[in-house]
């Protein structure tokens, strides 16, 4: 089987913090996931949707317990999903001083 890091290649943009020759491209793909969505390129989030294709991305993104409000709007438009069907679409995180 090839190495992922060989197949998918991600910038540092949405991975700031993490040595990305430890990431475990099958264990963590939901957290690979919404994190690029939330936090990568235009580049970034294609490379996520071909790797580990449509169907998967939605899951992870629909199932996710946080988005940013913006990454939720951008995933309803892009995959035609109504926005209710996000999880955390009626969980709002709570910023006092924003």
């Amino acid at each position: 089987m090839a190495d992922p890091s060989e197949i998918i290649h991600l910038s540092k943009q949405a991975f700031w913090d993490v040595d990305m020759d430890k990431l475990d491209y099958e264990i963590q793909a939901n957290a690979i996931i919404r994190r690029v969505f939330d936090h990568g390129s235009w580049e970034d989030i294609l490379e996520v949707i071909v790797y580990y294709g449509k169907e998967k991305v939605i899951t992870a993104l629909t199932s996710a317990p946080y988005l940013k409000e913006i990454t939720i709007v951008f995933a309803s438009k892009l995959f035609h999903i109504p926005y209710a069907d996000f999880k955390c679409s009626t969980t709002k995180q709570f910023h006092p001083i924003s």
